[in-house]
């Protein structure tokens, strides 16, 4: 695909997630500020009792993991939990404080270039993604390699921005990813920075160069799908997934008391405008080795 971005353009530029302030760039240093949010743990403490077993007993795997902000609450909360991600350096930012807390720094691996989770089949009786199946180019590979890493019965929680959510949650920008990538969508990008709307990274760029930062970003590394192409993904790879169930419980869990009994009518908004809540059950003899 050819848009308005060189090689030139972009070799010359920083990446997207080099933007000061971005958290993944600095040692991580306190268990504190990675506990997921309430929802997603409740689901963790469900599943614990679905398989009557003591925290320490729950494998669990996070996916995209980044410095392992979430693997380091979990264990500090008793769990035993195991972090993957596609970047090196994000992960080196993460060991030495897990190190420190007294466990081991391969806790932490990275994804290898054959995208292989490295670790043996069956091992996991749950799976988090937290704002990953957006940056996955190839999902297929993505949701076999959670296949042969989980055993049957695992529970999948996957949250991430839905496609036809308002503003795009990376770059802060209303509307500019529902625009086809290419030429386009890098004007709509330039003209939300003109008129200061998005994310006030690398502000010190002229805006020409702000939007080839921001539109390399859009382009290489987001993947709006819609929810319904997603699902059937990880059916054909054996889960049984659930987008409504988890949604409803979401929005119960923030809505007033009063405005609870509306939450099933406002879940498919919620998935389609806002975030997906995707849960997944590994489903017993699909394609087994």
């Amino acid at each position: 695909m050819r848009w308005m971005a060189t090689k030139a353009d972009t070799d010359r530029l920083p990446a997207f997630g080099e933007h000061a302030g971005h958290a993944k760039r600095d040692t991580l240093r306190s268990s504190v500020g990675g506990a997921p949010e309430r929802y997603v743990v409740a689901r963790l403490e469900r599943r614990r009792q679905q398989m009557s077993a003591t925290r320490q007993s729950v494998r669990i795997l996070d996916v995209g993991c980044g410095r392992g902000d979430t693997v380091a609450w979990l264990l500090s909360e008793g769990w035993d939990a195991w972090g993957v991600d596609v970047a090196a350096d994000y992960l080196a930012r993460g060991r030495p404080h897990l190190m420190r807390a007294g466990y081991t720094g391969d806790r932490l691996r990275l994804i290898p270039d054959d995208g292989n989770l490295p670790f043996e089949p069956g091992s996991f009786d749950v799976i988090l993604s937290n704002q990953v199946v957006e940056h996955v180019r190839d999902l297929e590979p993505f949701v076999d390699g959670i296949r042969g890493v989980t055993r049957p019965g695992a529970v999948g929680l996957h949250v991430f921005p839905a496609r036809w959510r308002l503003v795009e949650p990376h770059m802060r920008m209303p509307f500019v990813h529902w625009v086809p990538k290419g030429p386009v969508r890098e004007q709509a990008i330039k003209m939300m920075l003109r008129i200061g709307a998005g994310a006030p990274y690398f502000a010190e760029y002229r805006i020409n160069e702000r939007a080839v930062i921001f539109a390399t970003f859009s382009h290489e590394e987001t993947f709006y799908r819609p929810v319904s192409q997603i699902r059937e993904i990880f059916r054909d790879h054996g889960f049984a997934c659930s987008v409504s169930i988890p949604s409803r419980l979401k929005l119960k869990g923030r809505l007033p008391i009063v405005a609870r009994p509306l939450a099933p009518a406002l879940a498919p908004l919620y998935w389609t405008f806002g975030s997906v809540y995707l849960e997944t059950v590994r489903r017993a003899g699909h394609r087994e080795a």
